[in-house]
């Protein structure tokens, strides 16, 4: 539940970004956020992502939609939102005019989700990252929807076999030496469905519309979901989904990132092997600023609240709880640094890390947040 009392902590201790979340999201006090606007605009993390989120002229790359640099729009944009930041500050508006312009010129055809595969992959980020930074766009509204209606008619079927069986893939010509071994995509359901199949970024940007456009669309993200949330899900779909095989058998690409819950079959089992992991580098698996990350999002869902993981998660992170009611994560849990923001690598809340008690503070929002979101999606699952 929101606690009242930390909420007036954080507004007395905390820098603009979380004291503007704290009031306008956590407290519902939207004359009080509106006072702490200017300190947030003024803010140097706000400065610095809006800086990021625009593109230069010529734009950095080809593909601004998808990369691990601070510049690019999955990176940028989930930061914004991170630090409070909307479509409705003109300021957003105008660094996210670049992407708006992309997808109003698409070319929207079924499946939607399909395309070239760098093109659909594009869409798919592009339309998720503006309907999280909220924007109200038709061409990207439209996108989403088409593509949810592809991601349910996948998903309630219930079926994780998407892949070619070992015979099929030994018949495969020039797959390239990093991709021999690795799970590959049937080229027929992508042919005919393109992208099917859930991703990372969908988790992130249904959460938007979950509530907001009405209980059929509720039902097709409930199924989306629901599709996720379950051990054969997590047995039979490798990390990243493996690698996605297109029309002629000739080109590979990366999958991208699969919506696995962290920690799925034991969340105390993947925080210790992420301990391990910054104890003796990469070798073992684990990584809890991804956990953290992927938490704040599926918890918006109310699937995912009846699940046993959830309540692993909220037993194991109530243990950092201090006598004060507040709560002091392990400072590796909230790092910040170049990366993709989808897998934990930006999970500061623009606290100045000069501060004694930084971590403190993001580590109590982190909870409230946390809270809230649940308490949101419990609304709706006893609605």
């Amino acid at each position: 539940m929101i606690n009242e009392k930390i909420c007036e902590w954080l507004l007395e201790n905390a820098d603009a970004p979380i004291r503007y979340r704290v009031a306008r999201e956590l407290l519902i006090d939207y004359k009080l956020a509106k006072k702490i606007e200017n300190d947030l605009l003024e803010n140097v993390s706000v400065q610095f992502w809006m800086n990021k989120l625009k593109p230069q002229n010529p734009p950095q790359s080809n593909n601004m939609a998808h990369g691990s640099l601070d510049y690019f729009l999955e990176n940028a944009m989930i930061k914004l939102t991170q630090l409070g930041l909307r479509a409705e500050f003109p300021r957003v508006a105008d660094a996210a005019r670049y992407y708006l312009e992309i997808m109003r010129n698409a070319l929207l055809i079924k499946p939607f989700r399909k395309h070239c595969y760098c093109t659909g992959l594009d869409l798919i980020i592009t339309s998720n990252m503006l309907t999280l930074g909220g924007f109200k766009d038709d061409k990207a509204l439209q996108y989403m929807m088409g593509g949810l209606n592809e991601l349910y008619e996948f998903a309630r079927k219930g079926d994780c076999d998407i892949y070619l069986s070992p015979e099929e893939r030994d018949k495969l010509k020039g797959v390239p030496p990093n991709y021999i071994g690795r799970h590959f995509t049937r080229p027929d359901l992508y042919d005919e469905h393109g992208m099917c199949w859930p991703l990372l970024y969908d988790v992130i940007g249904l959460t938007k519309l979950y509530g907001l456009c009405g209980p059929e669309t509720d039902k097709k993200i409930d199924t989306v979901i629901d599709f996720i949330s379950n051990d054969d899900f997590h047995n039979t779909i490798p990390d990243g989904y493996g690698v996605l095989v297109t029309k002629g058998r000739t080109k590979y690409y990366s999958h991208g990132w699969d919506p696995k819950y962290p920690g799925w079959f034991g969340v105390d089992e993947y925080i210790q092997n992420s301990a391990n992991r910054s104890a003796h580098g990469s070798k073992s698996t684990g990584f809890v600023p991804k956990l953290l990350f992927f938490a704040i999002f599926i918890a918006a869902y109310p699937a995912a609240l009846k699940t046993q993981w959830f309540a692993a998660l909220l037993s194991r992170l109530n243990k950092y709880k201090t006598e004060d009611g507040t709560f002091l994560f392990p400072k590796e849990w909230l790092v910040e640094k170049t990366g993709y923001a989808v897998l934990g690598n930006h999970m500061s809340f623009g606290e100045n890390r000069r501060k004694r008690n930084w971590l403190e503070i993001e580590s109590t929002f982190y909870m409230q947040l946390l809270y809230q979101v649940a308490i949101k999606a419990t609304l709706t699952l006893g609605g």
